[in-house]
């Protein structure tokens, strides 16, 4: 008497094999070497808003970097958490070494318009 209960057993003759169970993928941790400290940090936050005052607006700073306009957005939040790359593409966008941005000593002048008197 043949026994058809369900679900069959793997492994029998003309069955084939047991498929692999998916591997969970495990978190990806962030580099330590784009870590910034908290006083670095400080400074990306004031770089991001120095740089929308003289571009404009988030999404001309946006379009400059090419990082997302609500990504610079929650990195100019007091409460925000910019990345080392982040730092790295605004530093380009303002034309200045990383070493000044993530120092503090980034000057923004913005363009004058039309004739100074």
């Amino acid at each position: 008497m043949h026994d058809l209960s369900w679900p069959g057993s793997y492994g029998q003759e003309n069955d084939p094999p047991c498929p692999p169970e998916p591997e969970t993928p495990r978190p990806r941790r962030k580099s330590g070497a784009l870590m910034l400290s908290a006083e670095e940090a400080r400074h990306v936050r004031v770089a991001v808003r120095k740089l929308r005052r003289a571009f404009g607006s988030f999404r001309a700073l946006s379009v400059m970097t090419g990082i997302p306009a609500s990504t610079l957005r929650r990195a100019a939040n007091p409460n925000g958490s910019p990345t080392g790359t982040l730092a790295i593409r605004i530093a380009a966008a303002a034309g200045v070494a990383v070493e000044v941005l993530l120092g503090g000593k980034l000057v923004v002048t913005t363009p004058v318009i039309g004739r100074a008197a």
